[in-house]
């Protein structure tokens, strides 16, 4: 099996007085493995225990290499930075078109 077929799902990404931690899970079809990206930075056993599982054919860097760039790839896909942004747009829109909608009758 290749790793690009692997799925990244369920990431979590958390911050904590700058100190980061994302957790997620490696999925196949008929496989899943809990992942801590602080555990595949930190030695290469659980590189290993991902290969093994998943019979990979690449080897533990190109593993780590490209496990990076699924994880950056869906951490775009699940930051939302709204922060207030169209909190109140529908009241807005619905006093506008009532606004028009009162000007039409006139």
């Amino acid at each position: 099996m290749k790793c690009r077929d692997l799925k990244v799902v369920n990431l979590n990404i958390t911050e904590d007085h700058y100190e980061y931690k994302a957790l997620f899970r490696l999925c196949t079809d008929d496989k899943c493995l809990d992942i801590d990206l602080a555990e595949i930075s930190s030695d290469g056993k659980l590189l290993e225990e991902i290969k093994n599982t998943f019979n990979l054919e690449e080897t533990t860097e190109e593993i780590k290499e490209i496990i990076m760039e699924k994880v950056m790839e869906a951490s775009k896909l699940e930051s939302r930075n709204v922060q207030g942004e169209d909190c109140c747009k529908s009241d807005v829109d619905k006093k506008t078109s009532r606004d028009i909608d009162s000007l039409n009758r006139s």
